[in-house]
């Protein structure tokens, strides 16, 4: 019996201390994960030292396609008038859904320091559809690291819907992380995106649109560019949402750059950057950047001149940011493994006080006279309706890019772009190709690669009409050159091979434009405006009669 006791109370004492030891390390774990993974109660706020996994939470397969039916056509067509995109189907979409991860497999064993700043994720809106403005919330939320994320600014530039005001001033009370800024008068995009730093605390900025979902593992590497050098900014991979079934879908790789009329486009990354990067992940030098999802130091962003607030609204502000990244000191770099979705729509559901077109072109010469030297010849010379137009007081751009000690723009196109094609060094003849019998123009009609080159009444604006006839006997539009495959067919823009054969054409002293390679030359033959254009038999007919707007050099066949 005194055994049997003496073994109940050994088993006792082994079954308190067990409890005791386990309640210790239960306790000490807590307080591990309180301590290291609770979010920062500073604007600075850093981890440990050591190595960070990324965060794969949110990556899934995508949802079944919501399905409307003819009952719903009404309420469609409705949310898109107002939203230029199908509300309806983003209202009935989950605020939480999963998306697939795009990102390439090696990003999802790279690590990341402990020790790196938080971040204000600030999100500009105005009269944005409350499905899609709270889905990107949603997804900065779940997919950021909790450390990494001191808070979401919400700046509402002065919306009228009534759902953005009350409504979503009581959803931000209920997540501690969210701050929503009404704005009292209708600022833009540019100063309101100022007002939405302003009011942020993180050390870092990231500026995203208010239809966007971010994708797993996204900020981490967004961060880490800027922890190892102040002076980088950073831009994710913008992966697409279709406007219409809102189906997530990736994005090739692909980095910024631009036109002589100053618009932004995606371009192919050059041999010699491919060169430069170490392997599939590696960061990508951009020439520009898109402008609505980057990512910059507070500091740096406020010491190389934030935005020229003398912009309106929107349009020319990512290229003026760009060149002044560059220009003055610092780097532009797309981040391959982040990722974010963006809703790409076809037109701007919002208005423009002064006009689309108006306020778009008077940011561009800003632009152009503060940053592009003497090629910004090349900008007007696609836009001659501008010269002399009012574009405000440059004095204080120009202050600061010589406080600054900014590199000329000669500077940026030898190092950083040097792919861009530079009329009067690299062309015989530039601008619109005309054919005086008939006032019409060649002109691309907006059309891809691929597709058949067109005619459309001269308008001196450039864009479309912008050709070039360079020095190995292209005629190009932009990166793309006219091609003809055999004799009698119509002219293609293709992309450039520099080979000659059936992109090499002549500019002949009576003003044809010859193909050598099928023996015939370009002719507009009945086409009208709208129309296509093709080759046929030289036999110098008006119709074959071609003539840019600048010669650069004379030549024996100019």
């Amino acid at each position: 019996t005194n055994y049997r006791a003496h073994l109940i109370e050994m088993s006792r004492r082994v079954f308190i201390s067990i409890a005791i030891t386990s309640l210790f390390w239960f306790i000490g774990a807590l307080c591990f994960i309180f301590f290291f993974t609770s979010p920062s109660s500073e604007p600075s706020g850093h981890a440990p030292q050591g190595k960070r996994h990324v965060s794969n939470l949110g990556a899934g397969q995508e949802l079944p396609a919501v399905q409307l039916g003819p009952e719903d056509e009404a309420e469609k067509q409705a949310g898109y008038s107002r939203h230029a995109f199908n509300q309806l189907v983003s209202d009935r979409t989950p605020l939480d859904r999963p998306i697939p991860d795009t990102r390439d497999p090696l990003c999802r064993s790279r690590t990341y320091p402990v020790q790196m700043p938080s971040s204000s994720v600030i999100i500009i809106f105005h009269n944005e559809a409350w499905s899609t403005l709270l889905r990107t919330v949603e997804s900065v939320l779940n997919r950021s690291p909790p450390d990494l994320l001191y808070e979401v600014i919400l700046f509402d530039d002065f919306s009228t819907h009534e759902d953005l005001k009350g409504r979503l001033d009581e959803y931000a009370k209920s997540i501690p992380k969210v701050k929503v800024v009404h704005a009292k008068k209708r600022e833009g995009l540019i100063r309101a995106r100022l007002g939405g730093a302003a009011a942020s605390s993180g050390q870092i900025l990231v500026f995203l649109d208010s239809h966007c979902e971010a994708n797993v593992g996204w900020l981490e590497p967004l961060v880490e560019r800027i922890h190892l050098n102040r002076k980088t900014v950073v831009c994710p991979v913008i992966d697409l949402i279709d406007s219409d079934s809102f189906r997530y879908s990736g994005s090739p790789l692909v980095r910024g750059g631009f036109n002589w009329g100053l618009h932004f486009k995606w371009k192919p990354i050059p041999h010699h950057e491919l060169k430069r990067r170490t392997d599939a992940i590696s960061e990508v030098r951009s020439p520009t950047m898109a402008g609505g999802l980057f990512a910059v130091d507070r500091d740096y962003f406020e010491e190389i001149g934030s935005y020229d607030e003398e912009m309106d609204i929107w349009g020319g502000e990512n290229l003026e940011l760009s060149f002044r990244i560059w220009q003055c000191g610092g780097i532009l770099e797309i981040i391959p493994c982040s990722r974010v979705g963006h809703v790409f729509r076809k037109r701007h559901p919002y208005t423009f006080p002064d006009g689309i077109d108006h306020t778009f072109s008077k940011n561009s010469m800003r632009v152009a006279e503060v940053w592009m030297d003497e090629y910004k010849k090349f900008y007007y010379a696609t836009r001659p309706d501008l010269k002399g137009k009012d574009f405000g007081d440059i004095t204080k751009r120009e202050e600061l890019k010589t406080r600054l000690q900014c590199k000329p723009f000669k500077w940026f196109l030898e190092n950083v772009y040097p792919e861009l094609v530079i009329p009067d060094e690299n062309v015989l003849a530039w601008g619109e190709v005309r054919n005086p019998d008939s006032a019409l123009c060649l002109d691309t009609l907006g059309r891809e690669e691929g597709d058949i080159l067109g005619l459309f009444y001269c308008h001196g604006g450039g864009g479309n009409q912008a050709f070039s006839l360079t020095r190995r006997l292209e005629l190009r539009h932009e990166e793309f050159c006219m091609d003809v495959a055999r004799a009698g067919e119509q002219v293609r823009l293709l992309e450039c091979h520099g080979l000659g054969g059936n992109q090499k054409w002549e500019h002949t002293q009576a003003r044809a434009l010859y193909h050598p390679a099928s023996g015939q030359c370009l002719d507009r033959g009945s086409a009208e405006s709208g129309g296509n254009i093709r080759i046929a038999v030289c036999d110098g007919r008006p119709s074959q009669l071609w003539h840019f707007s600048q010669y650069f050099k004379q030549d024996s066949k100019l």
